[in-house]
């Protein structure tokens, strides 16, 4: 027979109140009797609620009752007795028969807590972590979970401590130095901005010569903040400094190459410098980084490296990818219910931030990434910016076509295959998985993108031919992998695979030199010539060092001296970067192994211009001539581009040219 309640009152009992589930409000009730835990009901008295505490003490209070909570589950794991099926995630964690737990424990024990998004059927143990309002984002797997279930936490964490103790600490260092110099805070920051006038031209350059190659913002929603900002920029948050600041800088680049002589322009390019790390400096970009302080680094490392090729830029790029997942732009924002425009916007700004990490590695003597920073990000939708709008509710469909984001992702759709295809190439000794992965890779773009593509507009036309440059590298990467398997296992190297080899890398150079001088590309020519082709020259001259002569060598040093007249001799190429000092020397080194050669072979004379490329004066007797025995073709990664530059200098003491 059941009880008899002492008080009448229509509430839950407090274990269901707790799981937050229907009571049947019997005395005990059903839940209770089948869970075998104490049933009891919330006395008559009203209490009234307190207010919930968001004070620093309370939220590590809070965290060490949760500690002491789990470590009391971890250490009662023997006396747990599970009386219903329990999930594998419910096993880790056994439930110890006790008196009711907190409300986070309690979403432990029972296998609730989950992450800060809509989990997809069918997905289980998966944690995407916690994207808080202030757009810090939260991967510890525990500490994700709380902020998810414990609200007050969620404005808690971050906020400076109120703690009215005798020892008052001194506020944390700044590392903005890392970006600049702190000096620059003493300039007149009014005087680095252009007329306004100047400023929507600006933005116009930007708009036809950097913004489809740089796709990382929305331009319908971006435009009325520029406009806003141009005309009144003491209004406007120290962030959108940052992206005025970044299109001018990427503006005034892209002018620079027509005129890379113009005193001007250089004048204003450095002005527009100085905006730019003084407005990232005013936006704590290292503590605080935002979406928009991240769409201007992108656009602004991408633009520097027109005037400066150095390792700056490759760290700088760095610092950049951890502030953007510290903002959680490595999760895809499904993840975190944002809106379809949103979730547009950072994965456009993710994926720059990869794809060009992997091409500035190249001007440092990496090829491929060792890692793709544990990201789920998916790819940018192939839309123009008319398709999707900030009152979109619904996810957009990639359409048939070519859009404003085909270029984009031609090279997004690339880079995300490096680290699959290497990674094949290297468990698959004949290379076939490798070459299948390529191979669908080529109808996927072709598919997607360059079957839409209209040869007759410079963009679409840029597209088609960096998609050919990229594969091309791609393939001849995956080849020399597999040729360098080859030899290993055999101590030769076939010779009809290595021409062939080398046919494909000088026609990847001629497509990349294609770019450069084709008139119709001419308004991109800036981002062309930022991406000499550095493996490809590696290989070539390092081909025609072990091979002298040969079917294609006559075309490969035809292409490798136009390129090297391209970016000695035009004034609007910028600084090739430090490889380019080893490169010279490695071109010296084939030229004479090929005097030497002719000279031993036959009466045949080399043309004047390359007669001319030596840097000792005297020619080679026949018995030195390169071979097989004397360089060895297997390698041909070139993964410490150091110690090649070291051998070359050593071998050319040795006498061994």
């Amino acid at each position: 027979m059941e009880g008899i309640r002492r008080y009448n009152v229509e509430r839950s009992c407090v274990r269901c109140h707790e799981r937050k589930v229907r009571c049947d409000k019997k005395a005990p009730c059903g839940k209770c009797i089948r869970q075998g835990e104490v049933c009891e009901y919330p006395g008559p008295r009203k209490v009234k609620r307190k207010s919930p505490k968001t004070s620093v003490t309370n939220v590590v209070s809070r965290l060490e009752q949760l500690e002491r909570s789990i470590a009391t589950l971890a250490g009662n794991s023997s006396t747990a007795q599970a009386k219903q099926p329990r999930t594998q995630w419910q096993q880790q964690l056994p439930r110890p028969r006790a008196a009711p737990t907190s409300g986070v424990t309690s979403a432990l024990t029972n296998g609730r807590a989950s992450s800060a998004y809509h989990k997809p059927s069918g997905e289980t143990n998966s944690n995407y972590g916690f994207l808080i309002k202030d757009g810090a984002y939260i991967d510890e797997p525990l500490l994700s979970r709380v902020l998810e279930k414990e609200h007050e936490l969620q404005s808690a964490i971050g906020t400076p401590s109120t703690s009215t103790s005798g020892l008052r600490k001194p506020p944390p260092l700044r590392m903005d130095g890392m970006l600049i110099n702190p000096l620059l805070k003493q300039l007149d920051f009014k005087a680095l901005y252009p007329n306004r006038y100047q400023a929507t031209q600006l933005w116009q350059t930007f708009l036809a010569r950097v913004e489809p190659v740089i796709k990382v913002l929305h331009v319908p929603t971006t435009t009325p903040r520029i406009f806003a900002a141009i005309s009144r920029p003491d209004s406007v948050k120290p962030d959108i400094h940052c992206l005025l600041f970044a299109v001018y800088f990427a503006a005034t680049t892209a002018l620079l190459s027509d005129d890379p002589m113009n005193e001007k322009i250089h004048a204003d390019l450095q002005r527009y410098q100085q905006g730019i790390e003084l407005s990232i400096y005013n936006s704590s970009f290292l503590e605080s980084p935002t979406i928009s302080s991240l769409q201007a680094m992108s656009i602004y490392l991408r633009c520097l490296r027109y005037s400066n090729s150095g390792r700056a830029g490759f760290t700088l790029r760095g610092l950049t990818i951890r502030a953007a997942q510290s903002i959680g732009l490595h999760r895809d924002g499904e993840k975190f219910k944002l809106s379809p425009l949103e979730c547009e916007i950072r994965r456009r700004i993710w994926w720059d931030l990869y794809s060009t990490d992997s091409r500035m590695s190249e001007d440092h003597g990496i090829l491929i990434p060792e890692q793709d920073y544990g990201s789920d990000t998916k790819l940018p939708s192939n839309i123009d910016d008319q398709s999707i709008s900030e009152k979109t509710t619904k996810p957009v469909e990639s359409e048939q076509r070519w859009t404003d984001s085909s270029f984009m992702l031609i090279i997004n759709e690339v880079n995300k295959m490096f680290i699959p295809i290497a990674r094949s190439t290297d468990n698959s000794p004949d290379g076939a998985q490798s070459q299948q992965l390529l191979r669908e890779l080529k109808e996927r773009l072709h598919n997607r993108y360059l079957k839409y593509a209209d040869m007759d507009i410079p963009i679409q036309r840029q597209g088609v031919i960096l998609a050919q440059v990229l594969v091309s590298k791609f393939e001849v990467h995956m080849l020399q992998k597999v040729l360098q398997k080859q030899g290993a296992a055999s101590s030769t190297v076939d010779t009809e695979a290595a021409t062939e080899l080398l046919e494909m890398a000088v026609r990847a150079l001629d497509l990349g030199l294609e770019m450069f001088t084709d008139d119709l590309l001419r308004g991109f020519r800036w981002l062309t010539s930022t991406c000499p082709q550095l493996h490809l020259l590696t290989y070539i001259l390092w081909h025609l060092c072990v091979y002298p002569t040969g079917p294609h060598n006559e075309h490969a040093w035809n292409s490798v001296n136009r390129h090297f007249d391209l970016v000695d001799n035009d004034p609007s190429w910028p600084d090739p970067g430090p490889k380019w000092p080893m490169l010279i020397q490695l071109r010296a080194k084939a030229s004479r192994v090929r005097r030497a050669h002719l000279a031993s072979s036959s009466t045949e004379r080399l043309p004047e211009k390359e007669s001319a490329i030596q840097t000792a004066p005297a020619d080679l007797p026949s018995e030195t001539i390169l071979d097989m025995d004397n360089w060895d073709l297997n390698w041909v990664e070139f993964p410490d581009w150091d110690y090649l530059a070291q051998s070359i200098a050593i071998m050319g003491q040795d006498g061994h040219t």
